[in-house]
């Protein structure tokens, strides 16, 4: 009989680049606290549990990452998804449609998986603190018209205990 235990929790994200990662790390740490520390400013593309092999996984994230173009990224003011998710985020005014296109890209073949959540390209500020952070957040950040150019994915996985950066890959 097989076994259906997952052999490898993998993340794809859009890494932010600096200076806007270090206004975003400022921003995630006076709204998010401790807990947004150890992980840089990031728009998630794919993440959950595969039963595939590393290395098939692996190479659909690298052939999907070579069809895609660069393309630019702007960030809006604060959004939540609460009461749902007791969340603030910064959405995309620009750049969402080509998330969507990698996310499905991602998704198919040896990436494919169910997850408890529709996929919403966005930028978590804050989660898992009081809702008065979370007020203060989304008062604060309301005028945030923030933009960076995506010239690469990064590819992150558990397979030493705990969240760890495996490649990045160039797009195109």
């Amino acid at each position: 009989m097989d076994n259906l235990e997952p052999r490898f929790t993998l993340g794809v994200v859009i890494p932010v680049p600096q200076p806007q990662r270090e206004t975003l790390r400022a921003w995630r740490r006076e709204f998010g606290g401790a807990d947004t520390e150890a992980i840089a400013p990031h728009i998630t593309l794919v993440s959950g549990s595969y039963l595939n092999t590393w290395e098939k996984a692996v190479a659909q994230v690298r052939q999907v990452a070579s069809s895609a173009a660069s393309f630019t990224v702007q960030l809006g003011p604060a959004r939540t998804f609460r009461p749902a998710s007791e969340v603030v985020y910064l959405p995309l005014l620009a750049g969402a449609e080509e998330c969507w296109t990698l996310h499905r890209a991602l998704l198919s073949d040896a990436l494919r998986h169910e997850s408890g959540f529709a996929y919403h390209p966005h930028l978590t500020i804050a989660q898992n603190v009081p809702a008065e952070r979370l007020d203060a957040a989304q008062a604060a950040l309301h005028g945030i018209d923030l933009s960076f150019a995506v010239e690469s994915i990064q590819l992150f996985d558990t397979r030493r205990g705990q969240w760890s950066l495996s490649e990045e890959i160039t797009l195109g």
